[in-house]
């Protein structure tokens, strides 16, 4: 461990070092010759993309083909081939931040691949534009894409918004471009992204939406490159002169003279420093402040991925991170260190030789000892090293057992950080994340990452061992199992059985829209059908099986869920198909026929919006004679008076007839009753010369009408015709003649015969049309003498019902009258008062 740090390199007052993370002497990316490739490496830890340059000449071997895109982990395994014969010349790729390949066509077309060669989608950008140009600049970054065309335009696509590219600026024809740059939203004053450019005229020109801002260079700029802070900006001049600036350029902070061409890649290794890389010389330079520098000699070509606080440096020999020491890795295996850590860390090596020095070391530093334990274990998290990991573990677990009241819960968090930082970055999965990333990232998007490498049991696995919940993962480990397995219907089966045994196994809920959602775009039907009726809320189920242009199941299914607002989602979705003249009527109503709650539903909605055409289309075809029958008697009571009587006499006989077909004979003979009505008042009204207005009157109507015209004998004819009983009859009678106090002939009519209805109802219709007088008249002829006496209390007619109960010897019924006979008179008497 004493050499450790005789390894790291000065530069002015920070120390940096280079770690082996995977040597890559036997892999498959140690076959590639990188200096004939573009490539692009995914932040992160992510993987990295080789395309033959169809500008250079590359040496081909029995594994290199032109027309396709390698991919790579950063542990040298092969993940995925792209076929880009359909795609046209790539001049540039790059990753966005979902670890998508971007590749960008001479046309001004983007490809969007996964890591594992699935296409995903493609983006015309030059229908933005009325004359398409070859792209001559482009640059990639996480959420987007910039091209400089060689008509000057500059577009920029968003990969994550459904939009065209926008055009920001056309140029001058008169300025030559040398190199592009971005400051991404988040760093820009505008929130959009910033378009830099570094033109022949010695101008850094800053593009946004149509406009242009201009600052002067220090010399013309042939290649430049923003920090990962988004606030300086480094470039290199004609001249062989590298100069960091603020991004403003209102303060130089560097200007280093090189005397060297423009150099092949230059790029931030954290914040801190430059690295400059001649690919001819296979040198790399590293600069910092006080035109200090660090020279590093490769024997081949190497590819640099910049990272947030490093740069990943891939040769065919190896993948070594460069980066800032940490200053917790300094302080301990710093020669001549006496930090807490650094002691602990050597008390614990004597501790291992089962000396006694590790007790007196440990006793020094007694009262530091929390902080010793806290160095060793971030150093151990940001060691790539296992061995040297291993030992800063077991330094912070001896100086955990000397404190009191240690916070056991702090060292259990980190030490999880350390598994997982040590499962991800393990040679299988070759994510070689570092611990600033792992902080930035976060742990859902470290478990984003792994999914999206597919490596779904181990995020699974961190999933549970964090207890975050695993549904997302299993879901997408569903997903991904569905759109990346052979399409056959004994495939389906069992993809389905193994997602139901996996969900049953774990426990776990997830969303099934979403699983037959995948497996209805990747055209598996059959296993999006059965996937979608595991999902408990019909709301899901009824969208997608719609989707699918399963309408009877979905049917069914809303009609079982009992939600009128997804029955109605799926008949408007019916009826469009029917306007669209997709499906015919037929079929529509087909597919109605035994949903008896759709049919209803429908009905009312077309009722309610008064389509009778195509209710009467509906109900014709479905059978329901009685519905159709009740719809031509309700026009009939709509705006009844001013229907004409051939119109209204037509629609009976339709009623009539749908009632015959549907064998409700009584409803048949009642709409044959109202045509009869209807002749008999249209001949009565002749013959009266229009004197009485008969139209639209019922049976019982037309009755009373025709006594009230005095007419009995043709109101007697007209019951007669229409078979009125009796007691109606006379109701009808009393009820007409007392309203219109026809006294005269109400008497007549009670003695031209015995009533049917007794003389009660007589007294009734007398008193209801405030006549006493009228009523004392047919009290007499009624036959029971406890009603006739009632009616004489009411009437206040004593005498007689004092009379009536002596006659029935009732001495109760007695004494009932004259006490009311006594409250009678006291009324009377408050009224007078």
């Amino acid at each position: 461990m004493s050499t450790y740090s005789t390894n790291w390199d000065l530069l002015h007052t920070v120390k940096y070092y280079k770690q082996e993370i995977y040597s890559l002497e036997k892999t498959e990316l140690s076959q590639l010759e990188l200096s004939g490739f573009i490539y692009a490496g995914s932040k992160n830890g992510g993987p990295i993309a080789f395309m033959v340059d169809f500008r250079k000449a590359v040496k081909k071997t029995s594994v290199i083909l032109t027309n396709r895109i390698y991919v790579f982990s950063s542990s040298g395994s092969l993940l995925g081939e792209i076929d880009t014969k359909h795609c046209g010349k790539i001049i540039e790729i790059g990753w966005d931040k979902e670890d998508r390949l971007i590749c960008v066509t001479l046309d001004s077309k983007i490809h969007i691949f996964s890591m594992f060669g699935d296409e995903i989608k493609e983006i015309t950008v030059s229908k933005s534009l009325k004359i398409t140009s070859s792209v001559y600049l482009c640059k990639i970054w996480g959420t987007g894409v910039a091209i400089l065309n060689q008509a000057g335009d500059i577009l920029v696509a968003d990969l994550f918004k459904e939009k065209s590219p926008a055009l920001y600026t056309t140029l001058s024809s008169d300025q030559e471009i040398y190199d592009m740059d971005i400051i991404p939203a988040q760093f820009s004053n505008s929130r959009e992204p910033e378009v830099l450019l570094s033109t022949s005229d010695g101008e850094l020109l800053i593009c946004i939406d149509l406009e242009k801002q201009s600052l002067q260079a220090v010399g013309t700029v042939v290649k430049l490159s923003l920090s990962p802070s988004g606030k300086i900006l480094a470039y290199f001049t004609q001249g062989g002169k590298l100069v960091v600036t603020t991004l403003t350029h209102d303060k130089i902070l560097l200007q280093f003279e090189t005397k060297s061409p423009c150099p092949t890649k230059l790029v931030w290794c954290g914040t801190d420093s430059i690295l400059c890389y001649w690919e001819k010389k296979n040198l790399l330079l590293m600069i910092g402040p006080n035109d200090t520098f660090v020279r590093y000699s490769y024997g081949d070509s190497i590819c640099l991925i910049p990272e947030i606080d490093g740069i990943r440096i891939i040769s065919n020999d190896a993948c070594e991170f460069l980066s800032r020491v940490p200053q917790v890795i300094q302080s301990i295996f710093e020669i001549g260190s006496d930090s807490p850590g650094s002691m602990l860390f050597e008390a614990s090596q004597y501790f291992q030789q089962r000396d006694s020095r590790a007790d007196k070391i440990i006793r020094e530093i007694s009262q530091e000892l929390g902080e010793g334990i806290n160095e060793c274990l971030i150093a151990a998290i940001h060691e790539f090293d296992l061995k040297r990991q291993n030992l800063l573990i077991k330094a912070a677990s001896l100086g955990k057992s000397y404190v009191r009241n240690f916070n056991h819960d702090y060292f259990a968090e980190k030490i999880k950080e350390i598994r997982i930082l040590n499962q991800v970055r393990m040679y299988l999965i070759g994510i070689p994340i570092t611990y600033n990333q792992f902080k930035k990232m976060g742990i859902d998007n470290v478990i984003i990452k792994l999914l999206n490498h597919r490596n779904h049991a181990l995020a699974y696995e961190i999933s549970k061992y964090l207890k975050l919940g695993s549904n997302k993962v299993l879901e997408k480990w569903a997903c991904d199992k569905i759109k990346y397995s052979k399409s056959q219907s004994d495939e389906d089966e069992k993809i389905h059985d193994q997602i139901m045994e996996k969900l049953k196994e774990t426990k776990s809920k997830v969303s099934f829209v979403e699983i037959a959602k995948v497996a209805r775009d990747a055209g598996r039907e059959s296993l999006a059908i059965k996937l979608i009726v595991h999902d408990p809320k019909s709301s899901n189920q009824v969208p997608l099986l719609l989707s699918m242009d399963k309408t009877e199941m979905a049917l069914d299914e809303a009609i079982s869920s009992g939600d009128n607002d997804l029955i109605y989602l799926i008949l408007f979705h019916l009826l469009n198909e029917m306007s669209s003249s997709r499906i015919t009527e037929k079929e529509l109503f087909s597919k109605l026929q035994n949903r008896e709650k759709a049919i209803q539903l429908l009905i009312l909605y077309w009722k309610q919006n008064k389509d009778e055409k195509n209710l009467k289309k509906l109900l014709e075809a479905l059978e329901k004679y009685d519905d159709i029958a009740v719809m031509h008697i309700e026009k009939n009571f709509k705006d009844h008076k001013k229907k004409n009587v051939e119109d209204k006499i037509k629609n009976f006989k339709n009623a009539s007839m749908k009632f015959e077909q549907s064998k409700k004979m009584i409803y048949k003979q009642i709409s044959d009753e109202q045509i009869k009505l209807i002749n008999v008042q249209l001949d009565l009204e002749k013959k009266k010369k229009n004197a009485i207005e008969l139209k639209g009157k019922s049976v019982n109507e037309t009755i009373s009408a025709l006594i009230k015209n005095r007419d009995p004998k043709t109101a007697n004819k007209v019951k007669k015709q229409f078979k009125v009983p009796d007691k109606r009859y006379w109701w009808i009678t009393i009820s007409t003649l007392a309203q219109n106090r026809m006294w005269e002939n109400l008497s007549m009519f009670a003695e031209s015969r015995n009533s049917p209805i007794g003389y009660e109802p007589f007294v009734r219709v007398c008193l209801k049309n405030l006549s006493k007088k009228e009523a004392k008249r047919y009290i007499p002829k009624m036959k029971n003498i406890e009603k006739k006496i009632n009616l004489y209390m009411e009437l206040g007619m004593w005498k007689q019902a004092t009379e009536g109960a002596s006659i029935l010897k009732d001495e109760e019924l007695l004494k009932k009258i004259l006490q009311a006979k006594e409250i009678s008179k006291k009324n009377k008497k408050l009224k007078k008062k």
